[in-house]
């Protein structure tokens, strides 16, 4: 309200009553519409600021359910991808009792998944024969399910992700991860783990969701997979897609993160919400913030300044009938008009959650009832006491102290602590401003309780310097900051990491422009870019990385980074497990019959021929019998070492089983095969020392099956004509060979 000069207002009242009377008229209005004002520009801003706190809330709630949640189907992916290329090699391998070696590589596996239902394999046909829990009676057939005719039809061997739908054998929601098996190039089965939908439910109510705040799980298609709201009577069954119109305006606008408010269709409640992809899963997680309780201060806060703005127009109204009908007291009214309306103009425009007003002593003089509520007290108690009597990090002497030094005009902005009646201790953000009226000094302050503020921002400084995900930001391939994990997987001292640039962290320069064209290619176009990288630690080590990044402007990106070294290991030995002899390190017979197709498909575009050569040691039983097994073993990967040894590095040396091993000679030129099986059956025949120095030889007879010009011969085929050719060399006299087209000795 703009005030006038108070001897002024005097002076033309006294010379003119309806002059007076126009000037309060105009007043009244100009206050009536200031108060107006000020209110909505008070409340409009408050209102925004809860809308971006509710936000942002929504928000860190979600990018934590988003890690969570990716990193769960993650962990179960990999457990099923290893499970099947092990399952694929016992069937391949054709294991004595598969059934039982089944089941128990299943259960052993069921062990390691938190949460899932069962873990199950079926037949080629859809039926579930090993697996965890199976239900008595025959096999249960899945053959019907979607996810099964997707798994049998994908050509990259990728887990398919079926459900929700409800388990034929537990009869409740779940979630299904198929994978499929293949064995020698046909469709064998399926491998699926079920979680329970009531699984990712149990999950979300370990979040700090407040009442009627709610998290979901949704696929892509909107269909639920689980939710959970507490307080809310209804949680939402699996499987339904009833969605508000804002959430599918917002996920076909942006499908991989954002935010919107609306009303949920599922129990009308209206929440803000915000949403991340799990991409490249099919799934997208949903955070909603309940208006209704979030918005309830402001709704407090709509009614405080209503009510203010109502009072402080009834005052300057009733103060100008009273100066209309008693002349005599105009002066009297026109100052304590003017003194009020500067009190009260002084705390509108200090507005916020607790309005409160002290005096030159710290004593407190005149709140709002917000103030009151704050520091969950009354008026009553709290009018009359000193402001030390709730802060806690100030005593009486230094308020005091800096009371003294104030001057009207001085405005402040303070964190403080107030301690609430019943003993609890909160955060407190103040604006403080320091008037002068009627020649006495009052300290008007708005006090805002951003406790639960604090508290989101400590939970988010907790999540970024966490010991186990390295986080930083990059800004022109250029680290502007990172976190201790960060430090701690690429081998950097503390700080060390700041302003590097990347390329000292990867393994060599392709490495590093190819990343480079790759990640930025994605985020431009997808707003988001995963790989696993190898990267090279500050010692020069190789360490392999799970890197994911997201744009946070047109040139900086936020990295995340997680140290897989350990599992790409393990899995690189359980692929080299998968396709070699244990005891000699050859190749066994799967990855022979590949070595075999591949020989056969490079004659075939380059000419020339394939010698599969079927190798069986003579003398081997008797050294085995008379030194025993150790001795036989030692024997075996001397002979296989001389085998290697005596081939070309275009060829293949492998065992079979047993004393039996097979060549693959490819590619050749007339009969230089000769030479090379009559080389190898001279190294094998060569003497072999024995622990204790004892030393015993034995030889090798040998069938060569030879590739013919127009003939489609499969492995299989080649690998049994041999196998015949060398049964008949053995009828016919030990360490020799014997051919398609010809017989020799190995002497």
């Amino acid at each position: 309200m703009p005030l006038r000069d108070q001897q002024a207002l005097l002076d033309a009242n006294a010379r003119s009553r309806r002059k007076a009377v126009a000037w309060l008229v105009g007043i009244n209005c100009a206050i009536a519409v200031m108060l107006v004002a000020l209110a909505w520009l008070v409340l409009q801003k408050s209102h925004r600021t809860l809308e971006l706190q509710a936000t942002n809330r929504a928000e860190s709630l979600a990018a934590i359910a988003q890690l969570n949640v990716r990193g769960e189907i993650e962990r179960v992916d990999g457990v099923i991808r290893a499970t099947a290329s092990e399952l694929e090699r016992l069937i391949a391998d054709r294991q004595p009792s598969p059934d039982a070696v089944i089941n128990d590589v299943l259960r052993g596996r069921f062990a390691l998944l938190d949460g899932i239902e069962a873990f199950r394999l079926t037949d080629a046909a859809g039926f579930v024969r090993w697996g965890t829990d199976l239900p008595a009676g025959p096999p249960v057939s899945v053959a019907d399910r979607d996810y099964f005719h997707q798994a049998r039809a994908s050509s990259e061997r990728a887990t398919v992700i079926g459900g929700p739908l409800t388990s034929r054998v537990s009869n409740r929601w779940v979630v299904a991860f198929v994978h499929p098996l293949w064995i020698d190039g046909r469709f064998a089965g399926v491998l699926y783990a079920s979680i329970n939908a009531e699984h990712f439910q149990r999950n979300f109510e370990r979040y700090d969701l407040e009442p009627l705040d709610s998290v979901a799980l949704r696929r892509n298609d909107r269909r639920l997979v689980a939710r959970y709201s507490p307080g809310s009577p209804i949680q939402g069954e699996p499987g339904t897609t009833t969605v508000s119109p804002e959430l599918l305006a917002a996920t076909q606008r942006q499908p991989d993160a954002g935010h919107f408010v609306s009303r949920v269709k599922l129990d009308g409640e209206e929440r803000t919400t915000a949403y991340r992809s799990l991409r490249p899963w099919p799934f997208t997680v949903f955070v909603g913030i309940s208006n209704d309780r979030f918005f309830e201060p402001w709704r407090r806060q709509v009614w405080l300044v209503v009510t203010l703005a109502g009072c402080v127009w009834a005052l300057a109204l009733g103060a100008s009938v009273v100066i209309h009908r008693a002349s005599r007291r105009e002066s009297e009214f026109a100052r304590a008009l003017l003194d009020q309306g500067k009190r009260l103009q002084a705390l509108l425009r200090t507005a916020g959650d607790g309005i409160h007003i002290t005096d030159a002593t710290g004593h407190l003089v005149e709140m709002s009832d917000s103030f009151a509520q704050m520091l969950k007290s009354t008026r009553e108690r709290l009018l009359g006491r000193h402001i030390s009597s709730w802060d806690v990090n100030q005593n009486k002497a230094a308020i005091d102290a800096w009371l003294a030094k104030v001057k009207p005009g001085d405005r402040q902005r303070v964190d403080v602590q107030h301690r609430c009646d019943d003993g609890q201790i909160i955060d407190v953000e103040m604006q403080l401003s320091v008037a002068e009226i009627a020649d006495r000094l009052f300290v008007f302050s708005s006090a805002r309780d951003v406790t639960e503020q604090r508290r989101l921002m400590r939970e988010q400084a907790a999540m970024l310097e966490n010991d186990l995900v390295g986080m930083a930001r990059v800004k022109d391939r250029i680290i502007s900051w990172r976190n201790r994990a960060a430090e701690r997987l690429l081998g950097y001292g503390p700080g060390e990491l700041q302003d590097l640039n990347v390329r000292q962290l990867y393994w060599n320069d392709e490495e590093f422009q190819r990343v480079g064209d790759e990640g930025y290619k994605a985020l431009r176009e997808e707003g988001y870019y995963h790989s696993q990288l190898r990267m090279r630690r500050k010692s020069g080590e190789l360490v392999w990385v799970d890197f994911g990044a997201v744009p946070l402007s047109a040139t900086e990106i936020f990295v995340i980074l997680v140290d897989i070294t350990a599992l790409k290991a393990a899995n690189e030995s359980l692929a080299h497990r998968a396709f070699h002899d244990p005891l000699t390190g050859l190749p066994n017979r799967v990855l022979l019959l590949d070595r075999i197709g591949q020989a056969q498909a490079a004659a075939g575009r380059l000419g020339g021929r394939v010698a599969v050569c079927y190798l069986d040691l003579d003398g081997f039983k008797a050294v085995n019998d008379g030194h025993g097994h150790e001795a036989g073993d030692r024997l075996l990967q001397d002979i296989a070492r001389r085998m290697r040894e005596s081939i070309r590095p275009s060829d293949t040396a492998a065992r079979v089983g047993g004393d039996e091993f097979v060549l693959v000679l490819s590619p050749l030129d007339g009969d230089e095969w000769k030479a090379i099986v009559e080389r190898v059956m001279r190294a094998i025949g060569e003497d072999v020392a024995l622990a204790g120095g004892t030393r015993v030889r034995v030889g090798a007879t040998v069938g060569v099956a030879l590739t013919r010009d127009g003939e489609e011969a499969t492995p299989h085929e080649l690998i049994e004509r041999a196998d015949h050719l060398m049964l008949r060399a053995k009828r016919g006299g030990k360490n020799r060979w014997l051919a398609d087209e010809g017989s020799g000795s190995g002497a």
